[in-house]
C-alpha cells in the first residue's frame, strides 16, 4: 500500500472512530439505485451465491414480473454503477437474473390465482411490458383486469419485435403465462378502435383504462423513390419473421439506421440468407443509439457498419446483371440530439461529401412511432410527437379515468423503463379507484447512495475475473435462429455471484472503514 493511501485510510478511520457497525444498512447500493425498478440487487445476488435460487427469484419478482426476459434484454445500468468495478469488473447482474429466472421456469410452479377482493375493473390496451406490468400489480391488489391485444399473440414488441435468437418466444410465453395464472384476462385478436371503442369498454363496466399500446409503426424515410422494389421497413419485417412467415434475403442487404432495431434487423438478415449485410447510420460510431454490446455482437457475426451517412435517394438500377438499388448518401458533418431524443444533423458539402452504395435489398430502421388513433373517441390529448400527453409523475391523461404508459408515451424506451412506467401507472390507477390524491402523501425521503472513493478500496480484496457468457460461435449463430447466449450453469452462477461485495449490507467491512469488521468482511469474500 502506498504511503498516501495509508494516510487516507488512517484519516478516515479516525473520523469514524466510535461509529457503530452496519451504518450502511439503511442506505442504497449504487446498483439498486441505478435500476429503473430499484430491485434489491444485493439480496438476490447474495442468495444466488448461497445456492438459494428460490429465495433469489422471490426478491426479483417483488419488482419485476419479467425476470427471464430482463435477464436477456435489460440494458443493465446497474452494472455501470457496480462498486465491484473498483476492484476488477462489475458483477454480471443481468446474466445472474437470467440464470435464476430460468431456474424458476424449470423448477417452479405457476402461482395460484389471486382472489378478487375489489369490485372495480380495469382495462389495459396493449400487452407489452408496460401494460402487463400494470395488470400484474393490479390483479395482485384484488382488481379485475382485462388486457386487450390486437395481435394474435400477447407480448407486444417482446414477441413480434425482438428476434428469437436474442429472446426466445417460449421464454416470453412462459412469463406471460405466469401473469395469466394470477388471474389477468388477456384477450388477443381484439383491436380497440376497430369494432371495439373506449366507449364500449365503459359500457362493459370498466372503471379505469390504461393506454399501453406501444410504438409499433415504423418511421417513414422522407427521401425520393422509397417505393422502389425490395425496400422494406424494420418492424413489419421483424413481425413477419417472428410470426413464422417465410422471408428470404440474398446478395447484399443495407440497413438504414443506427439503433437497436437496426442491429436486430441486420443480424436477422444474415440468418435469412444475405451474403453480406451493411448498416448505414447518421451518427458517428460513438454516438450510435444502439447498445455497445449489440453493435459488438453484430460485428462479430459479420455485419459491416458505415457511420456518418445520410440517405438522399434510392434509384432502381442493375448490379452484377440483376435488378439492384443504388443508395445515394451525403456524409454527415455532425449530429445533435435534443432533450426528447430527436436527432438533427449537418451535412458536409463539397468534394468527397457524396457517397453511393449498391444493394439488393434495403431495410429502413430509423425509428418507431405510436398510433394513438384508436383513442380519438376518448378525447385523449396528444403531445407534439403524437404520443399520449400525460402527467409525468402520475401518468394521468387529460381524461380523469384514462392513464397511459410505455412507448405510447415515451417512444424508444427500454423494457425495464416500460416496466417501471407500468408500476407507476398501477399505483396511480389504484389511487384513482380508491378516491385518493394521485400524488400520494408526499415525496419519500431519498436514501444515501453508497458511492465509494476509489482511493479507499481495501488492499486485501482479491481480484477475480468475471464469468463470461457461454454462447454460440458467430459462424454457427448466423445459421440458426436459436438463442445465441446459452446462459450460466449452476456452478458458474454461484461463482459469479460470490464476486458480489454486498456493499449495501457491509460497506464498512468491505472498504476497510472499520477494523472491527475485518473478519466479517473476509468471510464474505471467500
Amino acid at each position: 500500500m502506498t504511503k498516501l493511501k495509508e494516510k487516507k485510510q488512517e484519516r478516515l478511520l479516525s473520523q469514524i472512530h466510535g461509529e457503530k457497525c452496519w451504518p450502511s444498512v439503511d442506505k442504497l447500493s449504487p446498483c439498486e439505485e441505478a435500476c429503473p425498478l430499484h430491485t434489491d440487487v444485493p439480496s438476490y445476488i447474495i442468495a444466488i451465491s448461497q445456492g438459494k435460487f428460490k429465495e433469489a427469484l422471490a426478491v426479483i419478482r417483488e419488482t419485476n414480473p419479467f425476470p427471464s426476459i430482463c435477464g436477456r434484454v435489460c440494458h443493465h445500468p446497474c452494472e455501470a454503477e457496480c462498486n465491484r468495478a473498483l476492484v476488477d469488473e462489475p458483477i454480471a447482474i443481468e446474466w445472474l437474473k437470467r440464470f435464476v429466472a430460468d431456474w424458476g421456469l424449470k423448477n417452479g410452479k405457476k402461482p395460484a390465482p389471486v382472489r378478487r377482493t375489489k369490485k372495480e375493473k380495469v382495462a389495459v390496451i396493449g400487452s407489452g411490458p408496460a401494460g402487463l406490468t400494470a395488470a400484474y400489480d393490479l390483479v395482485r391488489q384484488g382488481y379485475g383486469v382485462s388486457v386487450y391485444e390486437a395481435s394474435p399473440i400477447a407480448g407486444g414488441m417482446l414477441t413480434v419485435g425482438i428476434p428469437n435468437f436474442i429472446l426466445p418466444r417460449e421464454i416470453v410465453e412462459a412469463e406471460i403465462d405466469y401473469i395469466r395464472a394470477l388471474g389477468v384476462d388477456i384477450k388477443t385478436n381484439i383491436c380497440v378502435g376497430n369494432g371495439l371503442s373506449l366507449d364500449d369498454l365503459w359500457k362493459k363496466g370498466v372503471n379505469a383504462i390504461l393506454l399501453a399500446s406501444g410504438a409499433q409503426k415504423s418511421v417513414q424515410l422522407p427521401i425520393p423513390d422509397t417505393e422502389v422494389e425490395n425496400v422494406y421497413y424494420a418492424l413489419p419485417l421483424l413481425r413477419k419473421v417472428n410470426m413464422g412467415e417465410r422471408v428470404a434475403f440474398g446478395g447484399r442487404v443495407v440497413v438504414i439506421g443506427g439503433g437497436n432495431v437496426a442491429i436486430d434487423v441486420a443480424r436477422t438478415a444474415l440468418r435469412l440468407g444475405a451474403d453480406e449485410v451493411h448498416i448505414a447510420c447518421l451518427e458517428a460510431r460513438s454516438d450510435m443509439p444502439a447498445f455497445s454490446w449489440e453493435i459488438e455482437a453484430a460485428e462479430k457475426e459479420g455485419v459491416k457498419i458505415h457511420t456518418s451517412l445520410a440517405p438522399q435517394k434510392f434509384t432502381a438500377t442493375r448490379r452484377d446483371g440483376k435488378e439492384s438499388i443504388a443508395i445515394d448518401f451525403k456524409r454527415v458533418a455532425s449530429t445533435d440530439v435534443d432533450g426528447e431524443g430527436r436527432i438533427s444533423w449537418m451535412l458536409m458539402e463539397g468534394v468527397g461529401s457524396e457517397y453511393t452504395m449498391g444493394a439488393d435489398s434495403v431495410v429502413v430502421a430509423i425509428g418507431q412511432a405510436a398510433d394513438p388513433s384508436y383513442a380519438k373517441g376518448g378525447q385523449v390529448k396528444l403531445d407534439g410527437r403524437g404520443t399520449f400527453a400525460v402527467d409525468p409523475d402520475t401518468l394521468a391523461t387529460n381524461v380523469p379515468d384514462i392513464f397511459a404508459a410505455g412507448d405510447a408515451v415515451t417512444m424508444g424506451g427500454t423494457v425495464t423503463e416500460a416496466i417501471a412506467m407500468g408500476h407507476r401507472a398501477a399505483i396511480s390507477i389504484q389511487r384513482y379507484l380508491q378516491g385518493q390524491h394521485l400524488r400520494g402523501n408526499g415525496a419519500v425521503a431519498a436514501k444515501e447512495i453508497l458511492k465509494i472513493d476509489p482511493e479507499m478500496t481495501s488492499p486485501w480484496l482479491t481480484r477475480k475475473a468475471r464469468w463470461g457468457m457461454p454462447s454460440l460461435q458467430p459462424s454457427d449463430a448466423v445459421r440458426t435462429f436459436s438463442e445465441v447466449n446459452l446462459g450460466y450453469t449452476e456452478m458458474e452462477a454461484i461463482e459469479e455471484a460470490k464476486r458480489c461485495l454486498n456493499c449495501r449490507m457491509c460497506a464498512n467491512c468491505i472498504y476497510g472503514r472499520s477494523q472491527i469488521c475485518f473478519e466479517t468482511g473476509s468471510r464474505l469474500l471467500k
